[in-house]
């Protein structure tokens, strides 16, 4: 009797490990392909970055769209957290008011309040991120659009689009995380401060 407990107990063992393993190996087949993001870059080409560039907000810098603002957590404190934070990674400063700063100003929403024909008539591009598996037809697209402004000339003299599969991530840290590391990636292509 006690021969047939233990080999009852390690059958339901190696069963459980199968399941667990099957979920774990499932959960991983799916993130990448939500993961995924699609960047779309356009810049005044007469404009150069220089090594003491400073960035600031814009007068009304944040438009989120109406469906994020009622979100349980604040999707206009993390963008901005993570742009400052890749503004600095790069090795610019973010400053209040700074002498010959660039502005800067951000549109944020998702796919069925703005489409990407939408974001091409207003923003003049579209990430055009593809929902190709089931996994990613079952999250909504969210598209962020971030602005770079010369005060002087009065003009978007840089303008970055981010598109991404929303709602992966269920909790504050980890979604910081993801929309930090989506900035980096946006400002992937600006020079680094000297």
């Amino acid at each position: 009797m006690k021969n047939i407990m233990i080999t009852s107990f390690l059958s339901l063992n190696v069963v459980w490990f199968s399941l667990l393993s099957f979920a774990v190996y499932a959960q991983a087949e799916e993130n990448p392909e939500l993961r995924r993001s699609s960047i779309v870059v356009v810049a005044q080409p007469e404009f150069k970055f220089h090594a003491q560039q400073v960035f600031f907000w814009a007068s009304n810098y944040a438009d989120v769209s109406g469906e994020l603002k009622k979100s349980a957590f604040s999707v206009q404190q993390l963008i901005d957290t993570a742009i400052k934070d890749a503004l600095k990674a790069k090795g610019f400063a973010f400053k209040d008011k700074a002498k010959n700063s660039l502005l800067v100003q951000y549109h944020v929403s998702l796919e069925s309040e703005m489409d990407d024909t939408a974001l091409a008539i207003n923003y003049g591009l579209a990430p055009g991120l593809r929902a190709n598996s089931a996994a990613t037809k079952k999250h909504e697209r969210g598209t962020l659009v971030v602005d770079f402004i010369d005060p002087a000339l009065n003009k978007v003299v840089w303008r970055g689009a981010i598109g991404v599969f929303t709602g992966i991530e269920d909790t504050d840290q980890g979604r910081q995380q993801r929309v930090n590391k989506l900035l980096i990636e946006l400002f992937n292509g600006l020079p680094t401060a000297k």
